[in-house]
């Protein structure tokens, strides 16, 4: 990994099992470049795909060639997979080894990385990397001018390890969403096929996809996204599934939430909907710790290491404001008030006040989206 990362082996839109490199940092991207099209009026396709067991399916001599490209010797390599295909197998418990054994046919030699195995996300990054770079020399993607210094910026796939995004967009502002629509079926077809030649399949039921248009809205006098009745509406996206066959992936609304990289994302910013699912976790955190006892001194604790950690992590993408964030809170407050001792009717400026100033301490999570946003920037 370090031999790759030196020579740029690694294409920017793998940002998974690498240092200084988060999940949160890719969803970000995502959305930048969601903004991109909307200032820009840029029709494109955005298929999101589930690779199916990427590390248990990967087949060797593959492996073994992509991971040549970085700066592995192939004694190295040989040595490596020749033990992993060939190997017996235990399954190690807390009880103990089992007694019962598997090993490969005869003929048939195991494929796939092994569980446990530590190269496993190199081994991943290396074939994902020429899948990638491939989808680039074909001409598929994004790319427009940099705003500032009109530096060239191109995007193809945005990959955390087997979770990849593909997109496919239109030239220009010319380009409808019809007219993209044979481009994107072109690139979810060369992505599938690479993934499947490389040994794994795209799981349907797990992928989905967007077709991003917009269209001028006279009574409003602003854009607005065209939705699926609006814009190719009998056009559905086929890929090749786990069997083998040809199936249709479910294609959303642009203001359609899916969960992708632990975050509620859609191209459209759905506000509303995103408060409501942030509701719901918090209310179902709440109701696990009604039933709950708890010294009174722990429970304010509790709240900042559990489920404040759990609302921060989206933080870096949201834009609720605080009266939004204030009815987030609310069932976790009135769960927690009273087990730490305090009255569930106490006012809420002295419970996010400091503790300097008398307060309980709490963090308001409007307070933390603003650090959120500021250190995402720095």
């Amino acid at each position: 990994m370090r031999y790759a990362e030196e020579r740029s082996l690694i294409p920017d839109g793998q940002s998974g099992s690498w240092k200084c490199h988060q999940a949160i940092d890719l969803a970000l991207s995502k959305c930048l470049v969601w903004d991109l099209l909307i200032l820009q009026r840029r029709a494109a396709g955005w298929i999101s795909n589930d690779a199916k067991s990427c590390f248990d399916r990967i087949v060797h001599w593959v492996a073994i060639i992509a991971m040549l490209r970085f700066g592995l010797t192939w004694r190295v390599l040989s040595s490596m997979f020749n033990m992993l295909s060939s190997a017996t197998h235990r399954v190690r418990t807390g009880f103990g080894d089992s007694e019962r054994t598997f090993k490969p046919p005869s003929v048939i030699p195991f494929q796939g990385c092994g569980q446990g195995n530590g190269a496993g996300p190199p081994i991943w990054i290396s074939v994902s990397s020429v899948l990638i770079t491939m989808m680039e020399a074909m001409g598929y993607g994004f790319e427009c001018l940099s705003a500032l210094e009109s530096q060239l910026v191109t995007a193809q796939c945005f990959c955390f390890v087997d979770d990849t995004d593909v997109i496919e967009a239109g030239n220009t502002v010319h380009h409808s969403g019809e007219a993209i629509c044979a481009s994107v079926q072109d690139a979810a077809t060369l992505w599938a096929g690479g993934i499947r030649a490389t040994g794994g399949a795209i799981n349907p039921e797990k992928s989905f996809w967007w077709l991003i248009d917009f269209e001028w809205d006279s009574r409003t006098g602003k854009w607005k996204f065209r939705g699926k009745k609006a814009v190719a509406p009998n056009f559905e996206l086929q890929i090749q599934g786990l069997s083998g066959a040809t199936e249709s992936l479910r294609r959303l609304e642009p203001d359609d939430l899916e969960c992708t990289l632990g975050v509620m994302l859609a191209p459209l910013e759905n506000l509303e909907a995103h408060k409501a699912q942030m509701v719901a976790k918090a209310k179902d955190w709440a109701e696990q710790l009604r039933s709950n006892l708890l010294h009174k001194y722990d429970v304010l604790p509790l709240i900042k290491l559990t489920i404040m950690k759990k609302l921060e992590y989206p933080m870096a993408l949201t834009t609720l404001d605080a009266q939004q964030w204030t009815d987030i809170m609310s069932p976790v407050l009135q769960v927690c008030l009273p087990k730490a001792g305090v009255c569930r009717n106490f006012p809420w400026d002295v419970i996010f006040a400091p503790l300097s100033y008398q307060g309980l301490g709490l963090p308001h999570p409007f307070g933390c989206q603003v650090f959120k946003h500021l250190e995402m920037l720095l």
